[in-house]
């Protein structure tokens, strides 16, 4: 199976800081750095991004952002269905995607819990088990807005997207 890439440029940042990102970014099969005018998605300092100007998904670097979480967000960036690579998804239950909706909605576990009149042990479980199946697809995932990112990213969740969670009492 070939390795489908994506282009990635780096810009906006002091040489010996871009030349770092650079680097990480070789370290992944799935990344071709290229120059920024070329590229599917475009790594820039914070102060350097506008986002309106480059007509390309845009991803902020951040001194305190490690290797892996950089990765993470450059391949989060790619839309689905366009530019260079493909995304996986990973496939959820009725029950998880339910949940994971509900609780992305920002209800609790609680809540979400009553709602689909399960236990809130077993609402935790689903979203155990939706971090693992992300975590099998080489994304960590710790925080619920590291979840909701990656979820809108992957089309697995719109806030729309509750239109066709029926309750436990409905």
């Amino acid at each position: 199976m070939d390795v489908v890439t994506i282009r990635v440029g780096v810009a906006g940042m002091r040489p010996v800081v871009a030349e770092g990102v650079r680097s990480w970014l070789r370290q992944d099969p799935r990344l071709a750095v290229t120059e920024a005018e070329d590229a599917d998605v475009l790594v820039c300092d914070s102060g350097a991004c506008v986002l309106g100007l480059h007509r390309r998904p845009v991803v902020v670097f951040t001194v305190d952002r490690d290797r892996r979480e950089l990765i993470a967000e450059i391949l989060a960036a790619v839309p689905h269905g366009r530019g260079t690579a493909p995304r996986i998804v990973p496939h959820l239950s009725a029950r998880e995607h339910a949940a994971l909706c509900w609780w992305l909605g920002s209800l609790t576990k609680a809540s979400v819990a009553r709602r689909m009149g399960i236990s809130p042990h077993t609402v935790e479980m689903y979203i155990k088990r939706i971090r693992q199946k992300y975590a099998e697809l080489g994304h960590h995932l710790p925080t619920k807005a590291d979840l909701l990112v990656r979820a809108v990213a992957d089309g697995l969740y719109t806030p729309a997207g509750l239109a066709g969670h029926r309750t436990h009492s409905e």
